[in-house]
């Protein structure tokens, strides 16, 4: 495994490169008794173990995921201290867990799917965090009440278009399949960001160049936000889990890539973490 780091200013994304043939780098996952898969990350200074159950109801992070914790791991503009934080899309727990131990007051832990909600719990007890620090939202992100704002938004979404010969419905494939052209939490998410996001906050996302960047960057211009990119991170298209449908799924990604909706190069392709303000705002920055 090779990775390289060109490190740069705050204004200047840091890049770096996964080896090709490679899985599970940022967060290598060992077999723990019951099969359950276990990785662990060194955060702000803070070591933090993620368990799931490897039964495919909770989905391991991947390295796209991971990608938006380094970001964050190596970005000291976004601040996490005091901090009222959504997860959305929590999976595991990963970001949950990650910003609690750098000081987010609370976190609200947002999932469609219930197991990954109760497991963002678990392993939010496993790093000894207090659980009441939790919010628990098993709901779709289109019908969450919001009563307040949140200082932080972290947001990983699918990023895969959907077909009826490899759907289905384990916690495997709603973490990685988003619709028909993979943009369907991140059409939701733009459309209620002015309801989520405090008026001096930030949104940290993990946005696939599968999904058309350049139509979220216009959005956002469009709808009074700036972005800054804080990260790019390039890997290979994650196809290993739809192994039997590879076709199938590939020839989807090449129709929208003839559409310019989506960019990659052989099987690689890039993941950007964007720091989303309101224009006013500081850029990246949380207070």
């Amino acid at each position: 495994m090779s990775i390289t780091h060109v490190d740069g200013a705050a204004s200047a994304p840091t890049r770096f490169t996964l080896s090709a043939g490679r899985g599970n780098v940022l967060l290598p996952a060992s077999t723990a008794p019951q099969g359950r898969l276990v990785g662990e990350y060194l955060f702000r200074g803070h070591r933090m173990r993620l368990e799931t159950s490897g039964d495919g109801s909770v989905l391991f992070p991947t390295d796209v995921g991971v990608s938006l914790l380094a970001a964050l791991n190596h970005d000291a503009v976004v601040r996490m201290a005091g901090k009222r934080v959504l997860d959305i899309g929590c999976g595991s727990g990963l970001y949950t867990v990650a910003v609690l131990l750098a000081g987010a007051a609370t976190v609200s832990a947002l999932d469609v799917n219930p197991a990954c909600v109760a497991a963002a719990i678990e392993n939010v007890a496993r790093n000894g965090l207090d659980v009441d620090r939790v919010q628990s939202l098993p709901v779709d992100l289109a019908t969450v009440t919001i009563d307040e704002p949140w200082d932080l938004l972290v947001c990983n979404p699918p990023h895969f278009p959907h077909d009826p010969v490899y759907a289905g419905d384990d916690g495997v494939q709603a973490a990685l399949v988003g619709g028909m052209d993979g943009r369907a939490l991140y059409n939701v998410l733009l459309a209620r960001l002015d309801e989520l996001l405090a008026p001096d906050g930030v949104l940290v996302l993990a946005h696939s160049s599968l999904t058309d960047i350049a139509r979220t960057q216009a959005a956002l211009t469009a709808a009074g936000y700036r972005s800054r990119t804080v990260q790019i991170c390039e890997l290979d298209i994650p196809l290993r889990r739809f192994a039997e449908h590879r076709d199938v799924l590939l020839a989807h990604l090449y129709e929208l890539r003839n559409q310019n909706r989506a960019r990659f190069t052989g099987l690689r392709f890039e993941v950007h973490t964007l720091a989303i303000t309101r224009a006013s705002d500081q850029e990246g920055g949380v207070g």
